[in-house]
């Protein structure tokens, strides 16, 4: 018996799916530099541009035929993240009562 070699290319990523990964990587870096610095202005590039264009790139590099989606897959998880995270943080502080 012998066995089937598979002729699928795992081990390419594309390039699409890789800059996803860098790009959701870099909007929660500045992120959470904004949280931690405290900052009066919210830094909204890091919140809703750089997660959209992330998110956009992941889902163009999830179509890709013949090539490893890791990246892209992990570039969009992150982005949903960052957009989930955002809405429950200002969902959530608009529920507080401040005077009770």
């Amino acid at each position: 018996m012998e066995l089937e070699i598979n002729k699928k290319r795992v081990g390419i990523t594309t390039i699409t799916g890789l800059l996803s990964f860098l790009v959701a990587l870099v909007s929660l870096a500045g992120l959470n530099i904004g949280l931690l610095l405290d900052s009066d202005e919210f830094p909204d590039f890091f919140l809703v541009k750089l997660p959209m264009v992330g998110l956009i790139l992941g889902l163009i590099g999830l179509v890709t035929k013949g090539h490893s989606r890791l990246y892209a897959i992990w570039g969009i998880g992150l982005c949903l993240f960052i957009f989930i995270f955002t809405f429950m943080m200002f969902g959530l502080a608009w529920v507080i009562n401040p005077k009770p």
